[in-house]
């Protein structure tokens, strides 16, 4: 029978240095396999978790653009743009934008909560910090619609929008005052000049507000004879 290794230190061997070369023996190679397996676990959190960022990032990279196709009245594409880049709006916009701007400006409603609605909708097409706005702020300070609606109200019909240059346009309209009971006492024409510029929305908000991004910067307007 195989007799047991002695620990008895052999000539002027330490008894310590003995004692550590019989534990690297029993239990080193069980630490050293520990460790790697540690090592190798790490290692594939690593991985993975490289793996999930890259996913995530080439996901929120879409590689699809759409497209917008217009067509003329026969099924035939006549333009086509990437939807995600806005483009300048037409003149037939800027009309439509310009008109209802001044209708909301000097319409005068007896209804509280659609004049506050009118109001609102056209500081949304003046530019910040512009004369517009500061125009605008003055025109209303000095003709308070809510207390104009206790005795009238104001009836726009907008007769014509037309090009002066590429950024100012020229508003024709006229303008009734009726009293509380619908009374007509004044009828006269106006006529304004607006300059524009043209700042496509990008946030959720102004595109409900503005979505095709006309903006008044500045305005002056008279009666006409």
């Amino acid at each position: 029978m195989a007799s047991r290794p002695s620990l008895e230190p052999t000539g002027s061997e330490s008894p310590y240095l003995a004692a550590r070369r019989e534990w690297n023996e029993r239990y080193g190679s069980y630490i050293k396999q520990a460790a790697m397996w540690r090592a190798a676990a790490f290692g594939s959190m690593l991985i993975a978790l490289v793996a999930v960022f890259g996913v995530v990032y080439i996901g929120s990279r879409s590689k699809i653009v759409p497209y917008v196709v217009k067509v003329d009245k026969l099924g035939q594409a006549v333009a086509v743009g990437p939807a995600d880049v806005a483009s300048e709006p037409d003149e037939r916009v800027i009309v439509a934008q310009l008109a209802r701007w001044l209708y909301d400006v000097r319409s005068v409603y007896t209804d509280a909560a659609a004049e506050r609605q009118l109001i609102n909708q056209a500081y949304a097409t003046v530019a910040d910090n512009s004369a517009a706005l500061t125009s605008l702020n003055a025109y209303f300070q000095a003709n308070d619609p809510f207390k104009r609606a206790q005795s009238e109200t104001v009836t726009v019909q907008i007769e014509s929008v037309l090009p002066i240059s590429d950024k100012t346009w020229r508003i024709e309209w006229a303008e009734t005052v009726s009293d509380r009971s619908g009374g007509t006492t004044t009828t006269t024409q106006w006529q304004a000049d607006a300059s524009i510029a043209i700042k496509p929305p990008s946030d959720p908000a102004t595109i409900i507000q503005n979505p095709e991004g006309v903006y008044v910067t500045s305005f002056n307007w008279s009666k006409r004879l």
